[in-house]
């Protein structure tokens, strides 16, 4: 098990002061996000810099946005943004690879984009085949593949960890598994920590926040009970 934390919570901070803050409070690892084009992220810089602090990679946040000028998403009805997406991730996987991550953080559908393109069932089956295709990609290079549920406010596809292992079923990938993310599953799931249980041995990465999205104990999450 590795603690770690996402450098996504920090925007736009200097990479190396996110690491430095890390190492002084004892964290295994970080969680990076997932841009392998943005030049603060380049491999050999990066891994210098992990080796400075003693840390190391834990996972990296695929970034599935949905904007006028970037769009990244696997369920899409049209066939040129899923094949951009896939490209994407194929980026994430190989930069992995590079820095010695072990998994890559999947959502099923575009953060934002609220409603299906086509029709659920259509979204769904779109985003299966392109994942698989991913997946295929993902055990060449011996890199997992986690799948996270999002709230319904953020995403529309795979809201829950029972969705998340529907989808997960259907991959049917030896490297395709899920995540969990508290923040989600307060507004998700009836029982976080049975949903949790339900999980079991197919859960492989939680991102932990309060119920306001906050660090643990500035909202009502009981994660004694989740614990």
């Amino acid at each position: 098990m590795q603690y770690s934390i996402s450098n996504w919570i920090y925007a736009t901070e200097d990479l190396e002061k996110s690491l430095q803050r890390l190492a002084k409070y004892e964290y295994d690892a970080v969680e990076l996000e997932g841009e392998p084009d943005k030049e603060k992220y380049e491999p050999k810089k990066v891994k210098k810099m992990l080796q400075q602090y003693g840390l190391k990679v834990s996972s990296i946040a695929g970034m599935y946005l949905w904007k006028e000028e970037i769009k990244r998403d696997l369920a899409s009805s049209d066939k040129k943004i899923r094949e951009q997406t896939i490209i994407y991730l194929f980026k994430c996987i190989d930069y992995a690879k590079l820095i010695s991550a072990k998994l890559v953080i999947v959502v099923p559908a575009a953060v934002s984009k609220l409603a299906p393109s086509l029709s659920k069932k259509e979204d769904w089956k779109n985003s299966v085949k392109a994942v698989q295709e991913v997946a295929k990609y993902a055990e060449k290079k011996d890199i997992l593949l986690a799948i996270e549920p999002i709230n319904r406010y953020e995403t529309y596809l795979v809201n829950s960890i029972q969705d998340a292992l529907y989808y997960a079923c259907e991959v049917n990938s030896s490297h395709v598994k899920i995540m969990a993310d508290t923040f989600h599953m307060n507004i998700e799931e009836r029982d976080i920590p049975e949903a949790i249980r339900i999980a079991g041995n197919n859960l492989i990465n939680v991102h932990i926040a309060d119920s306001n999205r906050c660090s643990v104990g500035r909202g009502h999450i009981n994660f004694k009970a989740l614990i």
